[in-house]
Order: structure tokens, then C-alpha cells, then sequence
């Protein structure tokens, strides 16, 4: 399930998109892999892999490396995150 919380950490429109299809991926029994994300994420390549290391770096996303081949990327607990220096700063 989504955390709303996602919109107090103010990252690009990219990544808080991505996060929120991500969540709706895994909500639904899908294995958001790199592959599924392609499939419904309406950005370009480039645009795509900015916005997952973006939430790779604040800790909203991990990754699950059960098959190698596969990797597939999955929500952290909001308690997990680490928030951008200028968001952090204002709180």
C-alpha cells in the first residue's frame, strides 16, 4: 500500500510517480521488475532510471535480488527513508 508520506520527502514528479506505481504493482501480486515497470511507466528510458536512483538513494525503494536475472524493486517502511538534505532542513 502507498505511503503517503511520499509527498512530504518533495522529489521529482518522476520518482513520486514511480513510487506510486511501484506500490500499486505490488499491491496487485505483480513483481515490479524492470520489465513490468517498462510496460506502464509513461517516461522515457533515462527518465526511468533517474527517478529509481532517486528512490534507491533515499532508502523508499530496495532491491530483491532473489534471482539475478530479475531484480525487482519494492517499498520501505517510510520509517526506513532518508530524507533529502533541503526537505530535512525545513522540518
Amino acid at each position: 500500500m502507498m505511503d503517503t508520506q511520499i509527498f512530504k520527502l518533495k522529489l521529482s514528479v518522476h520518482g513520486t510517480s514511480l513510487y506510486i506505481l511501484i506500490s500499486d504493482l505490488v499491491q496487485g501480486g505483480i513483481r515490479p521488475t524492470m520489465e513490468e515497470i517498462g510496460l506502464r511507466f509513461n517516461a522515457s528510458g533515462e527518465d526511468t532510471l533517474a527517478a529509481l536512483a532517486e528512490l534507491l538513494t533515499y532508502k523508499v525503494l530496495y532491491e530483491n535480488r532473489v534471482d539475478p536475472e530479475k531484480v525487482s524493486y519494492h517499498p520501505n517502511p517510510a520509517s526506513l527513508w532518508e530524507l533529502p538534505l533541503e526537505t530535512s532542513k525545513k522540518d
